[in-house]
């Protein structure tokens, strides 16, 4: 498994990498993007949370992954239209609330976190926390929009690991496709990491000649979302650097002999 170009604090710990997706949520009793999921994953054995990042009505960025809470919580309230202190009050079962980002990163000091900016509003308050708490090595920032993310890396100076998004990845299959190898290095090197799915309708993002292509471009590659162990093992055995996964259990049980 090569090695990716920069290293980065957050990309450090020992190979492969498991990202609890939204946490350890699929235990029973236990609910997704909150503090006792993403203690329970890290508990497990998970190097990495993936998680969400929404925002209050007064500005407050909060990991979540909707834009409303009919899902998890059954009212028909966005999270962009509530503020903070009223989000506090709604219980989401046994007394667990939607966490702050703030919450999550003092709570949890020994996690990483790779944080999806699921808007544009989220970008300003989500940087300040980072910047404040000194979190820049704790977090990966993610987006399916490129230019969510590269604003949010500006604010933080650039100092902080991210993966692409959906246009650089389409792009990056498509170099790859037609063997353009210094415009695939040209469109790698904003990134450190690319987050993805094994295909992506007709295409496929785990063909050897892709995954070669990325790694020879220092890229780290983590798939998505990843529950059965014999897809586990194999997407490792490929290349890849990590899964994105809902059975963090199984992850750990499963590749810990890969490490």
């Amino acid at each position: 498994m090569q090695k990716p170009r920069a290293i980065y604090p957050y990309l450090s710990p020992a190979l492969p990498r498991i990202f609890a997706h939204r946490g350890f949520a699929s235990a029973p009793g236990l609910i997704e993007n909150t503090i006792p999921a993403f203690r329970a994953a890290i508990d497990l054995g998970a190097t990495h949370i993936e998680s969400d990042i929404q925002v209050t009505k007064d500005g407050v960025p909060v990991l979540f992954h909707d834009n409303d809470l009919i899902r998890v919580a059954a009212l028909p309230q966005k999270i962009s239209e509530i503020t903070s202190g009223d989000l506090a009050k709604i219980d989401l079962g046994d007394g667990v609330r939607v966490p702050t980002l703030r919450e999550a990163l003092t709570e949890l000091p020994e996690a990483r976190f790779n944080l999806d900016l699921k808007v544009y509003e989220a970008i300003a308050p989500a940087v300040l926390v980072i910047a404040e708490l000194e979190a820049r090595d704790r977090v990966l920032l993610a987006s399916f929009s490129d230019s969510r993310r590269a604003k949010a890396l500006s604010a933080l100076g650039g100092r902080v690991a991210s993966s692409a998004g959906g246009w650089r990845v389409l792009a990056l299959w498509l170099a790859a496709k037609l063997r353009l190898r210094p415009l695939t290095k040209i469109l790698a090197a904003p990134v450190q990491a690319l987050q993805i799915p094994r295909r992506q309708g007709p295409i496929r993002l785990d063909s050897p000649a892709f995954i070669k292509q990325m790694l020879a471009a220092g890229l780290e590659l983590h798939y998505w979302t990843i529950n059965e162990p014999d897809e586990m093992t194999e997407l490792i055995a490929l290349g890849a650097h990590g899964i994105v996964t809902d059975r963090t259990d199984l992850a750990v049980n499963t590749l810990r002999k890969a490490r």
